[in-house]
């Protein structure tokens, strides 16, 4: 291992094609020397944990490497082991760890497989694939804003880490100094992986597939991609890698998130941005599908009530996007969201603006707000009760849903939106800040009630107007 480490860089190693007859340790190793710079960031980026995962009893990938954890860093590595799955057609590698009950199908994987070897035609775009993957999300690294701030004096901490990412690789002057693998691709292959860079610091395929954000997000699918579905492509396929090393933090034996159900929602993405790249599709059309496409999967597993839901009438469709950022796969939780969302003790007033708020597309006229880490927060909510019956969950759900109904509210005569940037038309409010430690608390599981008195999330900047440029001088307020 050491010779071939020592003769054969990571990037020499993959131009020869030479990179899929290494070992998965010779693999994490050639990665750790080629991306030196870029995993050590990773060492102090965030995560959410699962406390209660019992951890395997190999060792893990930055336990191989480095001789201790880093959760960013597994979870990287685990999606880069990920794709020597696909190349081998390794089913039983990639699904190992997952349920039965939700373990994605043969034919689920085969579908990856191809859109693998349809986007993968050179060892260049294995290489830029594999780089795509290692620094996506560096953005969560608190050194990367620092270290920005201290090359060009601007400050970009406060938005979400995509476009953390974005900003660094589109400054000339900085970027191969913060992001040095940079310099190692391909002028041509740089332009595709800033592309899909840019279009996910504005569209997230997660957010979509939870119908997390709002259609306005998907606009650089007209614009920026219009004439360019590769560099989609490429990000579609760094997307599907980062899902499977979403748990490699507390299990790296296995893709262990990419479970038929999530494959099934990202699948419904990808039709609906090729669709829309290739102008048969409108922007709220589009979105929609994700929406008719969550309801005809409860349709499939039983649930009655999805045959009254119609997409035309507003509050029918506040709830199917409700069950959309719910997950909800099964006629229980089909049925929680149901039943809190139409029970009396959800006030007219939080109703009412709940079908509002998640009704607005996004524009210059009415802004729209993307409360991100919403599907994670209901998810802990529901988990969080005393006795798990389902009044608990309902009740936790109700608070949950009345915090919700304030974070949609774009206030236009409020202070902090007259100092938003001229030309904004998604504001971003991040959950996870503010609420998380509640809803995690012993005081929670008793009394839900006490997130009324939860403070406001900060506004931030998720989309501008096309023509209009980013300012971070007013970004959060």
């Amino acid at each position: 291992m050491s010779r071939l480490r020592t003769h054969y860089p990571l990037r020499a190693t993959i131009l020869e094609g030479r990179f899929f007859q290494l070992s998965e340790n010779e693999i994490l190793h050639s990665i750790s020397l080629e991306y030196t710079s870029e995993l050590t960031r990773l060492h102090s980026a965030y995560s959410i944990p699962e406390p209660d995962h019992p951890r395997p009893e190999i060792s893990s990938p930055s336990f191989r490497i480095y001789g201790t954890e880093y959760d960013e860093v597994n979870r990287t590595l685990v999606g880069v082991l990920a794709l020597r799955w696909i190349h081998f057609n390794d089913y039983e590698s990639f699904v190992g760890c997952q349920p039965n009950s939700v373990k994605l199908r043969p034919q689920s994987f085969n579908w990856i497989c191809n859109i693998y070897r349809k986007t993968i035609k050179s060892n260049e775009d294995l290489f830029t694939l594999i780089t795509s993957t290692v620094i996506n999300d560096l953005g969560k690294a608190p050194s990367l804003t620092t270290d920005y701030a201290k090359l060009t004096g601007t400050d970009i901490n406060k938005v979400n880490h995509d476009m953390i990412l974005y900003q660094v690789i589109h400054h000339p002057a900085v970027a191969e100094t913060l992001v040095p693998s940079l310099t190692k691709v391909s002028s041509e292959h740089k332009h595709d992986l800033s592309l899909g860079i840019k279009l996910g610091a504005e569209f997230n395929f997660g957010q979509l597939a939870q119908a997390e954000n709002v259609p306005a997000c998907l606009s650089g699918l007209k614009t920026d991609l219009k004439n360019n579905p590769r560099a989609f492509e490429m990000r579609f396929m760094e997307q599907l890698l980062d899902i499977a090393g979403a748990a490699g933090h507390t299990d790296y034996t296995c893709a262990r998130k990419l479970v038929e159900p999530i494959f099934d929602s990202y699948k419904n993405v990808y039709d609906v941005a090729i669709d829309i790249i290739s102008g048969n599709l409108g922007l709220r059309e589009g979105y929609d599908i994700i929406l008719i496409r969550r309801v005809e999967l409860l349709q499939r597993v039983g649930w009655k009530r999805a045959e009254s839901l119609n997409i035309r009438d507003k509050e029918k469709r506040a709830l199917m996007r409700l069950l959309c950022i719910g997950g909800a796969a099964s006629i229980k939780t089909a049925d929680l969201y149901y039943q809190t969302f139409t029970a009396v003790n959800l006030s007219r007033t939080v109703y009412e603006g709940l079908v509002e708020g998640l009704n607005v597309d996004g524009s210059l006229e009415q802004p729209a707000v993307q409360p991100t880490y919403l599907p994670a927060m209901c998810g802990l909510a529901i988990a969080n009760t005393a006795n798990g019956t389902t009044g608990e969950k309902m009740k936790a759900l109700t608070a949950l849903l009345t915090y919700l109904s304030r974070v949609l509210v774009i206030d236009k005569d409020s202070l902090s939106f007259k100092r938003l940037p001229e030309g904004v038309i998604v504001v971003e409010r991040d959950l996870r800040q503010t609420i998380q430690p509640i809803l995690e608390s012993a005081a929670f599981k008793h009394k839900p009630d006490i997130l009324t008195d939860a403070p406001m999330p900060r506004d931030q900047v998720a989309k501008m107007a096309d023509g209009y440029e980013w300012s971070f001088t007013a970004i959060s307020i």
